[in-house]
């Protein structure tokens, strides 16, 4: 039946010629593939026919023959000579039954194809004739598309603009050389890591189709190699290849091997096109992105040796080959500034996929992965980091909606889950981090339809878990779609130094005003007598050492280290939750000492024992972790903020803002001196004890953006704005059970003060 088939295309693609070559030249480059695929297939069976592999490969030269050949011979004689010579090799090994020779010069033929549309294209827009370059730019490969990289084709692009006569032919003709020999360099990597997959799997037909198309794909860069790298090199390569496809065929693996290095090494310094300074940060960014990801994937795929979550285990393979891509783009541009770290680079990338290979320890590859993100920024010589802030994140997350609804159309919700989190994971690391300070109601908008909704309208989230309908779903990210691309707009608009310094004051009033607030009341409480005084400076020491801890921390992180996304979320979790237990240690030894005894009896009748020392070091580490927690946050915000901020602007905003905060911490403390001690007291103890709340849901929050803890959503309960930010309530079973165990124990502890008081002005009475 399949040879009918076969025979039915070829009588159909010479059908078409007759009238007039009406089948698309990459239609008529596909057919011959697939008949020297079936060829191929067929040296498998037990018992090949070998008269019909000849018939499938004369099929295959007659459809170059007419169709193809007259163009690329008019434009590149030697690619049209190449393209035979394949074809006949390709004949020749067919007819001895010798598949690893028919693979070698299938692969050979398919990349001279490409070479040869390549030639042609170019040719036609010299002459000016569009619709010829049109046609023949179909007949191409492009880089491969992944969850995590879109196909962009700048020669596609402009040749519509051609069309339109917006663009002369001479102008779009660079920007098609430019992006064909790209994605030609791309697909000549890519055969090199296919060639090194096959050669450990020792397949032999995989192996010599690869090294086919590598020196296919080499070809057509040769030209602008040897204008590059010498004439020299280049010949020291093809000796590489020749010899290359040679082991390939007889099975000599070692040689192979060898070779296949000889290749590698041979192109590491090349580079088919200079990046533009854009270019370049862009690279640099998804590399950065690529690395870090393998980390974050990998630390959540496995345990004890064995993967518990297989789709994070092939995000890590996945994010760790894409990394290694992009850093073979980059290599000549980290070699140029510094040689060491493209060489510590290439090690480490082969180190974590060895690890990796094998589901070793977490503990090996997260140090690894942290040393190549500071090669990165070094090697390259730029601001690697600001991928938090690129449209690149925006990219990655409209991919992985792609991805979110291949799943949902095949039935596939447990994956669509995942993928949604995947892709909230990079609007949360990304975008999400510069629209907290500049556009935090968009922000929420985003993160509410990636979970449980806004607006009244259901979430992704919810969507997925009742497994909506996919129309249903297609129309919700249809929605999100259109707020990251304002989200996109917003952030790539020019800030002018108004705004910048508003955003910036708007920063350390929004993070200073809590701890002021916190702050202000413990040592407004403790002026009211002259005993507690004394005590205050506890406080401030914390105060100070948490300021220069964060000062610290700014600089460092500048200078020494780098602050992950899922390092950053966990110290602000757990930061928040070392001041829940401090708020309400220090809350529960206040109201004891007003309920267990009288205030103001306590104050007379116990001069100079105001505090222990024990309560003195729990204020002092009270001041310490409000206010760290606080400076830690205004150090990841500041840091966004000064990616694409004038520095003094962000100055003069922070210097406002500062002086807004102490005017305010001055009112309060001179408030707390006239305010009479009761309704104070009262005052203050409600407002640590909303913050100690506060802090109890945002502390587990992030323990739960880090993966520490599970996120159960509540679907009665939506997101709202003013509730997380006033009072820290989430719609999560984790935070509302921790929120709510908190104000048990208030309860209890404040309940049993208040009896224990009770019983003993009863037990004074009776006394008397």
């Amino acid at each position: 039946m399949k040879k009918y088939a076969l025979v039915c295309l070829v009588l159909l693609a010479f059908f078409s010629i007759a009238k007039g070559q009406e089948t698309p030249v990459w239609d008529t480059a596909e057919s011959m593939r697939e008949l020297g695929l079936s060829a191929q297939t067929a040296l498998f069976r037990s018992e090949p026919d070998l008269d019909q592999i000849a018939v499938d490969l004369q099929a295959m030269s007659d459809l170059y023959t007419n169709a193809l050949q007259s163009n690329i011979a008019a434009a590149a004689p030697a690619v049209d000579e190449a393209i035979i010579l394949a074809i006949s090799e390709a004949q020749v090994a067919g007819a001895a039954g010798d598949a690893p020779g028919l693979a070698l010069a299938r692969g050979q033929m398919w990349a001279h194809l490409l070479h040869g549309s390549y030639r042609v294209t170019l040719s036609a827009l010299d002459d000016g004739e569009t619709e010829t370059a049109v046609e023949w730019l179909r007949l191409r490969e492009y880089r491969r598309s992944t969850i995590v990289n879109l196909v962009n084709s700048p020669a596609d692009a402009v040749m519509q603009q051609v069309l339109r006569e917006t663009v002369s032919p001479t102008d779009a003709k660079l920007i098609v050389d430019s992006d064909l020999r790209d994605t030609t360099f791309f697909r000549l990597r890519e055969a090199l890591n296919e060639l090194d997959e096959a050669i450990e799997s020792q397949f032999a037909t995989r192996s010599s189709e690869w090294v086919g198309k590598a020196q296919g794909y080499f070809a057509l860069l040769e030209e602008d190699y040897i204008s590059k790298q010498g004439a020299s090199a280049s010949a020291d390569l093809w000796t590489a290849l020749d010899a290359a496809g040679k082991a390939a065929v007889s099975e000599d693996w070692a040689t192979l091997t060898t070779q296949a290095e000889i290749v590698r090494s041979g192109l590491a310094n090349y580079q088919p096109i200079a990046f533009t300074e854009e270019q370049l940060a862009e690279r640099a960014q998804l590399l950065y992105l690529y690395t870090d990801l393998i980390w974050i994937e990998y630390r959540d795929a496995v345990r004890n040796g064995e993967i518990t979550i297989a789709i994070e285990y092939q995000e890590t393979v996945t994010f760790r080959n894409q990394a290694e891509t992009i850093f073979e783009e980059l290599r000549p541009t980290i070699e140029a500034n510094d040689p060491s770290a493209a060489q510590r680079l290439a090690e480490i990338y082969t180190e974590i996929e060895a690890i990796v290979a094998v589901i070793g320890p977490k503990a090996d590859v997260e140090p690894l992965v942290m040393e190549a993100i500071g090669l990165i920024e070094t090697g390259l010589a730029v601001d690697a980091t600001a991928v938090a802030d690129s449209g690149a994140s925006i990219t990655l997350i409209n991919n992985l909606l792609d991805e979110v609804m291949i799943a949902v159309e095949s039935g596939n919700y447990e994956l669509a889950e995942d993928t949604r989190i995947e892709a909230y994971a990079f609007f949360e690391t990304g975008p999400e981090v510069k629209l907290a300070n500049r556009a935090p109601r968009l922000a929420r908008t985003i993160e509410g339809i990636f979970w449980e909704g806004t607006g009244g309208e259901e979430g992704l989230a919810a969507m997925i878990r009742n497994e909506e309908s996919p129309d249903t779903i297609e129309a919700r990210i249809a929605t999100l779609r259109e707020r990251l691309a304002e989200s996109e707009a917003f952030l790539a608009a020019e800030t002018n130094s108004t705004v910048t310094i508003f955003s910036s004051a708007a920063i350390i009033i929004r993070e200073g005003l809590e701890a002021v607030l916190i702050i202000g009341a413990i040592i407004g409480f403790m002026r009211q007598s002259a005993e507690t005084r004394k005590y205050v400076w506890w406080v401030g020491a914390g105060v100070a050492a948490a300021i220069a801890l964060s000062v610290l921390i700014w600089w460092g992180a500048n200078t020494i280290f780098v602050i992950s996304f899922s390092n950053r979320e966990l110290l602000e979790g757990l930061t928040a939750l070392v001041a829940v237990a401090v708020l309400f240690y220090v809350t529960n030894w206040l109201f004891q000492k007003v309920y267990v005894q009288d205030w103001m009896t306590f104050v007379k009748e116990q001069v100079g024992k105001a505090l222990t020392s024990g309560s003195a070091m729990g204020l002092a580490f009270l001041g310490f972790t409000v206010v760290f927690r606080e400076g830690f946050e205004t150090v990841l915000f500041y840091q966004t903020l000064l990616f694409d901020s004038d520095p003094q602007a962000v100055g003069i905003g922070f210097v406002g803002g500062l002086v807004l905060i102490l005017i305010v911490a001055y009112l309060i403390l001179q408030a707390s001196v006239r305010l009479p001690l009761k309704p104070f007291f009262n005052v203050t103890t409600a407002l640590l004890l909303i913050m100690a709340f506060n802090f109890m849901g945002k502390g587990f929050r992030g323990l739960q953006e880090a993966g520490y803890v599970n996120a159960t959503w509540l679907s009665w309960m939506p997101e709202n704005l003013l509730l997380i930010e006033l009072f820290g309530i989430y719609p999560t079973v984790e935070t509302t059970l921790a929120q709510l165990g908190f104000v048990l124990l208030v309860v209890g502890t404040f309940g049993w003060s208040l009896f224990q008081s009770r019983q003993k002005r009863v037990n004074s009475v009776a006394t008397d």
